[in-house]
């Protein structure tokens, strides 16, 4: 009975898929060609008959919300779109009447399948004909790929994709790396392809999906690089991946800024190691018109340019010298002076496009005359300098007077006073912002009054503990300038300095500060509540000082914080108890954790404490996104840290963990299973007789999340080679360790890394036999450091 049962069910499933096949069969897919070849413009003098047009009944399809396609008698086409005059076009038509594995894959094509359509009509604007045949030829037979592909037709064959909304798998991405094989081979044999009349791709630039110019870009990487997939991950930044800018309170309000990536954009991140990798490109023909074409015709969301020597900045310089940049955000990082890729171009520099560039750099008056040139469409300009002086702002607030829609904010580690002359300057325009971390003067002091109104944005001041110095000064300088980052530093006394109380009652008047730093003080109750009462602190950093606490504050101020986001405690020679944990589970925006040369003790039991009704349940503790823990060098105590931790944090969202301790207690271990998102991982045992067991360390999630991985251990062995192939996109690998166990390190196999840059910083290569180094060689088919 249960065996009919079956057979019925199979049968029943048979006869849809029968079903199925016979009404795709029946359907019929019809291609309707609109371009300037076909379009009607003179329809009075026309062989067009008016009768053909408007005696017949028509049909109305609407592309999209906007455009509207009206089918006449003969299928004359009407085209009617918003702000222009309505087209019409006597198109080239295509009927396909059987399916390939691609067309099957095609969502638009799948929804008039849905909606039970036998006759599908696809319209495709301002493409030609032929381009449409190559890619139906091409689809239906792959082997058919001609041995060059013209522009036109690569973006018009792009554009078909998008439009049928093709979804990405295997089979269309071997279709698109055919197709950018073959462009590549038409770039070798000329040269106009470069210089194309821009009104050509004016509707592609606009249409054509990014997430395909994404694949272009990643499959172009991989042809230069030999498929080296580690430069894929770190070039092209796509919508899954988290992207951190380093060095970010230049960039953003946020202390430590992960930024998730919006969907349907595309980032380029070009640093020393890949600039290194593209620059052997330069001498070959093809590969770099393909280079300047890419960078041409795909928009970029953020072009990231990061140099940090001068070989680099010189190799940049030239990969770029014939290069737009075709970007909403440009930002650049180099030690150097960045003016020198913007210069002796024959081409524009920077498109109409970009609206927002950042340049971390050193820059003379000159060089700001210079860049200000190409500043035309920016809206938003962000320079950060190692230095400013008197000239080089008057130039500054010249170009910000002439051009006030634009806004302009500068980042400098010093401003010269000398030679200032206020007077002349007076008042900095309103869309200017200056922050200077440190005036520097070598004349008589200048009344705080009047710096104030030249600087009403210094980020940051650092006061100094010096005896017979007064805090009095101090406070007058924050109530002038509104500093946003403020440290107290009292390193230069002999032992913790304790603030009165009234130090904080004044700081809370205060309400720009948005990072604080503490050092050689007393923490203590009065500071602890600050914290939790300020609205604006975003980061606090605590070291070398000394804790007295006793928490007795909750218990009448119950409130949380949930403007704190990051905390780290540095040294702190009193060490701290799970009695501080009761204090930390009140900040619940906290997402970045820093914990440096300081002793945990489970000395005052959590359990003991229902004074302040502390028990936190696991989906109330707080998810972390960063971690770093490092316990003293000369420590070796077995350490708890995470189970101390866990107390009150989620580790299942953790990003990044830097974990660098003795060693690693049993218990910790179950911690690190549960980190489920990790990207970044760093890790080192100073126990040089203690293995650590990486079966337990990484997860099923971590083993496809994981990008940044660098160890330090004693020993490296077999079994641990073989966790450690098990990464999917592993995109960097730091290993440093005192020894391979038994040969391990000839397990190390080129085919199981090659998305990833590996590095054994140690033993690093003087230190290796020589055969060791013979087989790195030849496995990695370079001279392996």
């Amino acid at each position: 009975m249960v065996s009919n049962k079956i057979l019925e069910k199979k049968l029943y499933v048979l006869l849809l898929c029968i079903r199925f096949i016979l009404y795709i069969s029946s359907s019929k897919v019809v291609f309707f060609v609109l371009n300037d070849e076909n379009c009607i413009t003179d329809l009075c003098h026309s062989d067009i008959n008016f009768e053909m047009i408007f005696k017949e009944n028509n049909s109305a399809e609407w592309i999209n919300e906007e455009e509207k396609i009206t089918i006449f008698k003969n299928n004359i086409l009407r085209y009617e779109a918003p702000s222009i005059q309505p087209k019409y076009y006597n198109p080239n038509i295509h009927t396909l009447h059987y399916w390939t594995n691609m067309l099957f894959n095609s969502k638009l094509i799948k929804k008039h399948l849905d909606s039970k359509s036998t006759n599908i009509k696809i319209f495709l604007k301002d493409i030609s004909y032929t381009s449409l045949l190559l890619f139906l030829k091409l689809i239906d037979n792959s082997d058919s790929f001609i041995s060059q592909i013209n522009i036109q037709d690569f973006l018009d064959i792009l554009l078909i994709i998008t439009i049928l909304y093709i979804e990405k798998t295997k089979e269309r991405d071997y279709f698109l790396k055919d197709l950018l094989r073959n462009v590549m081979s038409e770039m070798l044999r000329q040269d106009f392809t470069l210089y194309f009349d821009n009104n050509l791709c004016r509707y592609h630039y606009s249409y054509i999906k990014k997430s395909l110019f994404m694949d272009i870009w990643i499959f172009f990487i991989n042809f230069i690089t030999f498929d080296d997939k580690s430069a894929q991950i770190f070039i092209v930044l796509s919508g899954n991946r988290n992207l951190c800018f380093k060095r970010t309170y230049m960039f953003s309000d946020s202390y430590n800024s992960i930024k998730k990536i919006k969907k349907n954009q595309l980032y380029l991140r070009f640093d020393d190691i890949s600039i290194r990798k593209i620059y052997k490109i330069r001498n070959q023909k093809h590969y770099m018109n393909t280079w300047i074409f890419l960078l041409k015709i795909v928009d970029l969301d953020l072009l990231y340019l990061v140099f940090s020597t001068e070989e680099i900045y010189k190799k940049a310089t030239v990969l770029f010298s014939s290069v737009t940049f075709n970007a909403e955000k440009l930002y650049i990082v180099t030690a150097k002076n960045s003016i020198k890729l913007f210069l002796n171009k024959q081409i524009p520099v920077i498109s109409n496009k970009l609206k927002v560039l950042k340049l971390e750099s050193s820059l003379t008056s000159e060089d700001f005359k210079k860049l200000f040139g190409f500043c035309g469409d920016i809206t938003k300009l962000t320079l950060k300098l190692e230095s400013l002086d008197f000239q080089g702002l008057k130039i500054i607030k010249k170009f910000c007077l002439m051009n006030l829609n634009k806004t302009c904010n500068i980042f400098c580690k010093i401003y010269e006073l000398l030679n200032t002359d206020f007077e002349r300057i007076k008042k900095i325009p309103n869309n200017l912002k200056i922050y200077a971390s440190k005036l520097q003067t070598r004349s008589v002091d200048i009344e705080l009054s009047t710096v104030s109104t030249f600087f009403p944005s210094i980020f940051s001041y650092k006061y100094i503990y010096l005896k017979n110095l007064s805090l009095y000064n101090f406070f007058l300088l924050l109530e002038c300038f509104k500093f946003k980052s403020v440290s107290f530093d009292f390193t230069k006394n002999s032992s913790p300095y304790k603030l009165e109380d009234s130090v904080y009652r004044y700081l809370r008047y205060i309400q720009t500060i948005k990072y604080m730093f503490l050092a050689n003080i007393y923490i203590g109750d009065t500071l602890f509540e600050y914290v939790l009462d300020s609205n604006t602190i975003v980061s606090l950093d605590l070291s070398n000082s000394v804790c007295s606490y006793n928490l007795k504050f909750l218990s009448t101020n119950p409130m949380t914080n949930e403007k704190l986001k990051t905390i780290a405690i540095n040294t702190i020679s009193s060490g701290i108890d799970s009695s501080f944990l009761i204090y930390l589970n009140n900040f619940k925006a906290i997402e970045i954790f820093i914990l440096l040369n300081t002793e945990i003790s489970f000395t005052t039991s959590l359990e003991e404490n229902n004074h302040y009704n502390f028990i936190v349940e696991e989906e109330s503790k707080i998810h972390l996104k960063y971690l770093e823990v490092k316990t003293k060098p000369d420590s070796m105590e077995s350490s708890n840290y995470l189970n101390f931790l866990s107390k009150i944090y989620n580790f299942s969202s953790l990003l990044s963990i830097v974990y660098c301790v003795f060693s690693i207690s049993e218990i910790e271990y179950q911690y690190f299973l549960k980190m489920k998102q990790l990207e970044s991982m760093r890790l080192k045992i100073r126990n040089r007789t203690e293995c650590i067991d990486f079966g337990n360390v990484f997860n099923y999630e971590s083993f496809n999340t994981i990008i940044l991985l660098l160890i330090d251990v004693c020993l490296i062995r077999i079994k641990d080679i073989e966790i450690f192939k098990k990464f999917k996109n592993l995109g960097y690998f730091s290993i440093y360790c005192d020894n391979f166990d038994n040969g391990s390190i000839f397990y190390i196999k080129k085919k199981d890394f090659k998305r990833t840059v590996l590095v054994i910083e140690r033993p690093n290569r003087a230190s290796r036999s020589k055969e060791i180094n013979n087989y790195l060689d030849s496995e990695f088919r370079f001279k392996f450091t």
